[in-house]
């Protein structure tokens, strides 16, 4: 059985409480490798479209061939349909600690 949370998640709790507003945090992005997820905020679009963000354009790939998606972005891009609506005060206080979330210490202070 895997661990709670996984070390994937883990990696982008921590990106997030280090990096402020980002995809790594954004309840619009799904990651797909430690790095790298795909925006939901908006419809799919074409493949050069999709791969845009991430720098594929001077790749030896047929983008225009490629299926239609959701925008890939970085972990670290910062944008305005930023959403974070997740209750991190809901987890183990263990974990927020480890990640560096501010609400770790928010509870640490208000149960001392």
């Amino acid at each position: 059985m895997p661990s709670w949370p996984s070390d994937v998640q883990e990696s982008k709790d921590r990106f997030y409480m280090e990096n402020g507003p980002c995809c790594a945090g954004c309840d619009h992005w799904v990651s797909i490798g430690h790095a790298l997820g795909e925006c939901r905020a908006g419809p799919p679009v074409s493949g050069r479209e999709r791969y845009s963000m991430v720098a594929l354009g001077g790749s030896i790939l047929p983008l225009d061939d490629m299926d239609a998606g959701h925008i890939l972005t970085r972990r670290d891009h910062h944008c305005g349909a930023f959403k974070d609506d997740f209750d991190w005060s809901s987890l183990p206080y263990h974990y927020l600690r480890r990640i560096g979330a501010p609400v770790a210490k928010t509870r640490k202070a208000r149960s001392s």
